[in-house]
């Protein structure tokens, strides 16, 4: 059975638009969005409705290394000394652990409004440097 919201505004393509009903299915999924003239049988949200935002380039493994690179090393500190932390993180990720941090991750930027991300890493290859026998191992 379909869940159906009644917003008194909504941004639509061709702009603001007041009543809007968006229709929900069982798992979430939009299935429907209308502009209706009057008072629609739906659940009234009062505020506005508007589109997700996408994370157009993510590298949730570095979640895992928060803390890691914020801190003074002998000598100045460069990019390259972050990178070097961040590949020496990489190296020792499992494609469980990635699992587990970028699900954390996802769960954190869907709380604050992003609805799709496109994720870019570097582990695609095991800690010995052999890839994966299945090359989708890590991005699961």
């Amino acid at each position: 059975m379909q869940s159906r919201y009644r917003f008194t505004t909504a941004w639509l393509p061709s702009g603001w638009r007041r009543n809007v009903v968006i229709s929900v299915d069982p798992a979430g999924d939009i299935v429907d969005v209308a502009a209706v003239d009057g008072v629609a049988t739906a659940r009234l949200i009062n505020g506005a409705a508007i589109p997700g935002m996408p994370n157009a380039h993510s590298h949730a493994f570095q979640r895992a290394m928060a803390g890691l690179a914020e801190r003074r090393t002998q000598g100045a500190d460069t990019f390259w000394s972050w990178r070097d932390v961040m590949y020496r993180l990489a190296e020792r990720i499992t494609p469980d652990c990635l699992n587990a941090i970028a699900a954390q991750v996802y769960v954190d930027m869907l709380k604050a409004g992003y609805t799709s991300v496109c994720e870019f890493h570097y582990l695609h290859n095991q800690s010995d440097a052999r890839a994966y026998e299945d090359p989708l191992t890590t991005c699961h």
